[in-house]
């Protein structure tokens, strides 16, 4: 036996010297692989940002929104790291793992409330109601909140009303109606104007077209058009009494991916109400596929006319074509301008057109057509250069001036610019770009008619939002028109007149893009900052939203409200630009150019100081945030972390923990570094702490429970790991993701009363859990009052256990995060316990025989509102809790030892 020993320990001493070497050598290389991975990412991301973005920062800042610079950012936030693009399609699948889990009961509900508007976000689609009798009701649909109807647009306190909270996509493009049948309407999916310019998250993909045969009362997606990435245009023709549908479709890139419509680009045509559909425009000249519709319009006898866009590859802008049949084959092309840009040593790219017939008028159409550059290392710059007017149909045309001589009245032409013919007066032209120009002569002369700048100002009688998209007359009337901007629907009852009135109409029309939010501290204060796309940072104070409560502007960033201090508060705009208001007065402003369009920062209230990512897009000023300390004197630095990575930081979180003499705060990299930094009022010292398994992908949120051993940190790309999580500081994470479907995750928060208990702000709406230290992690979707909408940040108020949720295109909500006191309910976490009430004394009997050790009650209401909370110092023989008169119904007992539950059970007081 001795000698078998002997062998056995011999054995066990060779395989030692064996495979402890060769297993560290094989987790040395799995390390190894995984840093080189992140590199290889980190360079990819650089690389990337340097040849679609190397000009951004040189176009010039005076205006409100700059669509193409927060795309960017938000395609590296987003894009699948294994794939190198954005697989959107899986969201249709999140979409439905997300209706099977809300239509499961579950005991844990929580109910949104959206905080009330008179502004909307960009709008490109609107349609007056043919089938009300009163001309009043209107159509419109927001790239990004969905389709919206308003009974009486003409009204001052008629509100907007969404079509759906759940449709899987809120991007409208367009919409129209049967001649034939006035209560059949299409609505297009899919912003394609940006989607061939940027990677423009606020916007995105399509996935078809929607129908109703009821005046909108229901809607069924028509599965032929599922491949239709982007609808650009739809009209029903009256063909003989048969009801023709035409589908202007495109491709694009959404997210970094080419999307390309199916069967191709083209102008679809369908006889039976969009079963099937037959493309009927020719190839583009010298080119195997069809033209890319930019525009599609009917002549006041029937005649298609259509104006083209260049396609993915650049090719086939500037073109105009008609056909009477609207049949292969049938089409005229117009190319004489294009000629003359693909000629012009400057500009030399045709682009986009847009088309306006004369309603009044067979002969007479207009033309809007832009032109630019192309340039494999710099976004393209289109301007709306041309303008050409046609008296015969559209076989000849002649240019006329354009509204400033020039193309900067459309200087943005790709995303804004729009035209439309006066119904009665088909000299009286409306042209839309940046601000309004019309002209009554046919283009000889034009008159400026709004100033967008005017937003800053409270508005007035000539206030239009910057960036036109859509003009629409109401049919028949020279005077009353709507118009579709970049900051919702505006209304003008005298369009005629020598000087139009034009008034906001968005009352209710909630469809703005919030990137940030912030709480005033006091409990039950209906405070609130929010930072969003195109409409700077607003201040809510417990009334509808409106541009007066604009407190800076540009696109609204990082925003804080200080909890020691509430008469502090800072708001940012892109770039790390800050205003600090002390009172609601400016006291201190901090131009710290640097970092990212949208910068991640955190704030630390007790040292009144604020942190944020310096590190740019391509990797400058590696290894640096900015400090912005001694606010609201704000004088700032940028000091180096010591954390050796080029990428920038995506996430920044200061530690509530900090002591006066060492301020912590956690970093997050876009390709998955964790780091914790001491010392970071001073000269800060740097630890990494993430795992090895997290993945190359952007950290979107840091959030740290009741300690700093507890964190959770969040992934904002498909086709990773979203959600992981630290119970010891970082020494082990694990994965608790759970069955979460793949979609990206932007913020998350622990519930302060339960470490169980987190939610999360994803791609559709917000969701929760209560069993993050559960083997099997479950996520419930928690969007009841909200909508099937982007959320980018949550903030938790822990005095009253508000919620405050930055969506990306319904506004802002808020909710109570109650203690899921469902988890667990009748099931006795320690068998010896046992609660039951003497409803005579109306009291609480507490027993254990088997434990007299101290421990705590709560009592919770079924809500999990607690409503009363006491320590027992020890328990002898039972314990008689009387309660106050006042309690009585249903509630939840709780009972904790050592920081630990031991049981939970309902319980009745009478």
């Amino acid at each position: 036996m001795n000698s078998n020993h002997s062998l056995l320990q011999n054995l066990k001493s060779f395989l030692v010297l064996i495979l402890i070497p060769s297993i560290a050598f094989l987790l040395n290389h799995a390390d190894r692989n995984r840093i080189s991975s992140r590199v290889s990412y980190e360079s990819f991301l650089h690389t990337t940002a340097g040849q679609l973005m190397k000009e951004c920062r040189t176009k010039g800042l005076s205006r409100p929104d700059l669509p193409e610079q927060a795309a960017l950012q938000e395609y590296f936030m987003t894009l699948d790291p294994s794939l190198g693009r954005v697989p959107s399609e899986r969201l249709m699948n999140a979409f439905h793992k997300l209706n099977e889990k809300q239509l499961k009961s579950t005991a844990y509900q929580l109910q949104w409330l959206g905080k009330s508007v008179v502004m909307g976000g960009r709008t490109r689609a609107i349609m007056w109601d043919p089938n009300d009798a009163t001309g009043k009701k209107v159509w419109a649909g927001s790239v990004t909140g969905g389709l919206w109807y308003n009974p009486d647009i003409t009204s001052e306190i008629s509100l907007w009303q969404p079509v759906s909270d759940m449709w899987p996509n809120m991007v409208i493009s367009c919409i129209t109606s049967d001649p034939n049948n006035p209560s059949t309407f299409y609505v297009g999916t899919g912003e394609s104007q940006t989607a061939l310019i940027t990677y423009r998250e606020s916007s995105g993909r399509g996935v078809g077209i929607w129908k109703t045969i009821n005046g909108g009362q229901s809607f069924s997606l028509l599965a032929s058009t599922a491949d239709f990435a982007y609808i650009t245009k739809l009209i029903v023709r009256n063909e003989n009494g048969n009801s023709v549908v035409y589908a202007g479709v495109v491709s694009g890139t959404y997210k970094g991916s080419i999307w390309q419509s199916q069967p191709s680009d083209g102008l679809f045509r369908s006889a039976d109400g969009g079963a099937s559909w037959q493309q009927v425009l020719p190839d583009i000249t010298n080119e195997s596929v069809p033209y890319a519709p930019a525009d599609v319009q009917l002549g006041a006898d029937g005649r298609i006319f259509v104006g083209t866009v260049a396609n993915i590859e650049g090719k086939g802008g500037g073109t105009i074509l008609f056909s009477d049949l609207g049949t292969p084959g049938s089409w005229t092309e117009y190319t004489d301008i294009r000629t003359i840009i693909e000629n012009d040593p400057l500009n030399s790219q045709p682009y986009r057109v847009v088309l306006a017939p004369a309603p009044s008028s067979q002969n007479i159409i207009y033309a809007a057509i832009s032109s630019g550059t192309l340039s494999p290392t710099t976004n393209p710059v289109y301007k709306g250069y041309y303008l050409v007017k046609s008296s015969d149909k559209g076989v000849t045309w002649q240019q006329i001036n354009t509204p400033d001589g020039g193309g900067d009245w459309a200087n943005l032409a790709w995303h804004a610019m729009d035209i439309a013919v006066d119904p009665n007066t088909p000299s009286t032209v409306y042209a839309g770009g940046l601000d309004m120009y019309r002209t009554t002569n046919s283009g000889t002369s034009w008159e400026l008619l709004s100033d967008w700048s005017l937003m800053y100002y409270g508005g007035g009688d000539n206030y239009l939002h910057a960036d036109q998209h859509v003009i629409a007359y109401k049919p028949g009337s020279s005077s009353e028109m709507l118009f579709g901007t970049d900051g919702g629907v505006f209304y003008s009852n005298n369009g005629n007149a020598v000087k139009p009135v034009f008034s906001q109409k968005n009352k209710n029309f909630n469809t703005l893009q919030f990137y940030t939010c912030a709480m005033h501290p006091g409990a039950g204060t209906e405070k609130y900052l929010g930072g969003l796309q195109d409409n700077g940072t607003l201040l809510y104070k417990g009334t509808p939203l409106s541009i007066n409560d604009m407190v800076t502007g540009g696109d609204g960033a990082y925003c804080f409200w200080d909890q020691d201090e509430s008469n502090l508060t800072i708001t940012s705009y892109y770039y790390n630009r800050y205003t600090i208001f002390n009172n609601g007065f400016q006291a201190g402003y901090v131009d710290a150019y640097s970092g990212t369009f949208i910068s991640p920062a955190d704030y630390h209230h007790s040292r009144n100081t604020l942190y944020a990512n310096a590190v740019d897009l391509w990797g400058g000023n590696a290894n640096t945030i900015l400090r912005v300390a001694n606010i609201p004197t704000s004088g700032y630095s940028f000091i180096n972390t010591g954390t050796s990575t080029t990428a920038y930081y995506s996430a920044v979180k200061v530690s509530p923990y900090s002591t006066a003499g060492n301020t912590r705060i956690f970093l997050g990299t876009v390709s998955g570094r964790l780091f914790k930094l001491e010392n970071a009022q001073a000269s800060p010292l740097s630890t990494e702490i993430g795992s090895p398994d997290f993945p190359p992908a952007n950290i979107s949120c840091i959030e740290i429970g009741g300690s700093e051993d507890t964190l959770l940190v969040t992934f904002s790309n498909y086709g990773v790991s979203s959600i992981w999580q630290t119970c010891n500081g970082g020494t082990d994470w694990r994965e608790v993701e759970g069955d979460l479907p793949d979609m990206p995750v932007r913020w998350v928060i622990y519930h302060p009363q339960n470490p169980n208990q987190a939610m999360i702000a994803t791609e559709l709406g917000v969701w929760t859990t209560s069993s993050l230290q559960k083997e099997i992690v479950y996520w419930q979707p928690q969007i009841n009052g909200m909508a099937n909408v982007r959320v980018d940040m949550l903030n938790l108020r822990k005095s009253d256990l508000t919620v405050l949720a930055a969506s990306h295109g319904r506004g802002l909500f808020t909710t109570t995060f109650s203690y899921d006191v469902t988890t667990g309910v009748n099931q006795q976490l320690a068998t010896s316990w046992n609660v039951y009430s003497d409803g005579g004394k109306h009291s609480l009997i507490i027993q254990n025989p088997v434990s007299s050790k101290p421990f705590s009650v709560c009592i919770y209401t079924l809500s999990g509102i607690k409503m009363f909370e006491t320590e027992i110092p020890e328990l002898t023989n039972g314990y008689n809790l009387e309660m106050t008169p006042s309690m009585r119904g249903a509630f939840v007992v709780e009972i904790n030892q050592n920081g630990v539950r031991k049981y939970s059970g309902k319980v009745l007081l009478w």
